[in-house]
């Protein structure tokens, strides 16, 4: 028996039910599917197993390359304002100042295991992160991460962004390493993962991830009339079979987005990237059973125009960061629950260029948050002086973020197969940024 919805409504034939949810192209064993619209994004609804009640994993990627020595300026080095002229972050207590790092700025619950109290402070443009965080030992610093060189070589945007992704420079690792510990997770959620935007690709690869860059735009589809649609579809799977049952199941899950309000909440910047804080706060607060989710947050290629403090190109990302992630903890009581990895694909060199910029270097600046992140400044090691290599600018990376994610991964979310969340890895132990 075929089945055949009103062209008019939906704007094509549907000759079945199951060609329905095939349509997006996700095989209906072991999942319930179904085309939404956003860009083309799909819904596709995991078979349920041992989810397990750890944290909710946000990893927030900063694409272009974020400046780790603006992030957390080396202030304690008299080589960091020689070597940058121009753009060099000022000490505590100057005009423009950074912001302390140190254990007496954190109602001394902030930790220097690597010897870092005082040495590091973080861009005064982070200010609203910093009071809603670090004041409350909720906020971890971590300089000089990233991928090593050993791993990737890389000044090429879209083979680090590729390599970060994957968590791996082998052509035999694909998908994106948050899609695999997904998949490891098995989470029993209606939505798994969300990606907030079409660019990620860290949720690649994991079975139930959807992608939602905007709830105003979510539905099923593509329909001309939804509610008529809708009508049609819940009288297509009103039978007692499987398919029946998977195709109700969606529909169901899609109404409940559906309801939710889009734009922004109260408390947080009206931004772009304050909007999607504000909407995964809500996806969150709908008990969809949301495990991990995945940030794209582009603009951080700063080779001219980098600015100084109160103006310049960093200035302003830096600022809309800050104001969303700020706006995001203090909605959901300091990060109760949630851990939130910000990332990027490199650093920059530590010299300024002639256009008051930074070119593509090796190391970065990296952030954990949440309730169970202990505050602090993080690393296997730091330079004893910012110097430049004279051959690159380059500074070193001390530590490998896949030790951080890895960390997060194990203590917080609750996966233990880190083998095959980073495959050609070594895990190397933890850096005891989290509270366990």
């Amino acid at each position: 028996m075929t089945c055949e919805l009103d062209q008019t409504s939906t704007g094509g034939p549907i000759t079945s039910r199951r060609a329905f949810l095939a349509a997006s192209g996700v095989g209906v064993a072991g999942a319930a599917t179904m085309a939404v619209t956003g860009l083309g994004t799909t819904l596709a609804l995991a078979a349920p197993t041992d989810g397990g009640g750890g944290d909710t994993f946000v990893v927030v990627f900063l694409r272009g390359g974020a400046d780790g020595l603006t992030m957390a300026p080396p202030y304690g080095y008299d080589s960091y304002r020689r070597l940058r002229p121009n753009i060099a972050v000022a000490p505590p207590g100057q005009n423009g100042g950074a912001l302390p790092l140190t254990s007496g700025s954190a109602n001394g619950n902030a930790v220097f295991p690597s010897g870092l109290d005082g040495v590091v402070g973080l861009h005064p443009a982070m200010k609203p992160l910093y009071d809603a965080l670090w004041a409350r030992g909720r906020l971890a610093v971590i300089p000089a991460t990233g991928l090593p060189p050993s791993e990737s070589a890389s000044r090429s945007h879209f083979s680090a962004t590729k390599y970060v992704t994957a968590g791996s420079a082998s052509s035999n690792v694909g998908g994106g390493w948050l899609g695999r510990m997904i998949n490891l997770l098995g989470s029993g959620g209606a939505i798994p993962a969300v990606n907030t935007s079409t660019r990620s690709k860290l949720l690649s690869g994991g079975q139930g991830a959807v992608s939602i860059p905007n709830l105003g735009s979510f539905g099923i589809g593509p329909f001309r009339n939804r509610d008529r649609a809708s009508q049609a579809l819940r009288a297509l799977y009103s039978g007692g079979d499987s398919v029946s049952a998977e195709g109700r199941t969606v529909l169901d899950v899609v109404e409940r987005v559906e309801a939710i309000e889009s734009g922004t909440r109260p408390g947080y910047p009206d931004t772009g990237l304050g909007r999607r804080f504000s909407e995964l706060a809500s996806l969150l607060e709908a008990g969809l059973g949301v495990r991990a989710a995945a940030v794209d947050f582009g603009g951080w290629d700063h080779h001219r125009n980098h600015g100084v403090v109160g103006n310049g190109r960093f200035q302003d990302k830096a600022s809309e960061l800050a104001g969303a992630l700020a706006g995001f903890a203090n909605d959901t009581n300091g990060l109760d629950g949630i851990t939130v990895l910000v990332l990027t694909e490199f650093g920059r060199t530590i010299n300024e260029n002639g256009n008051r910029g930074t070119d593509h270097g090796r190391a970065a600046t990296h952030l954990a948050m949440g309730a169970g992140i202990r505050g602090g400044v993080f690393g296997d090691d730091y330079p004893d002086v910012i110097a430049d290599d004279r051959q690159h600018g380059d500074l070193t990376v001390f530590t490998d973020f896949r030790k951080v994610a890895s960390e997060i991964v194990r203590q917080r979310v609750g996966v233990t197969d880190l083998g095959v969340v980073f495959p050609t890895y070594q895990q190397q132990g933890d850096l005891g940024l989290t509270r366990g």
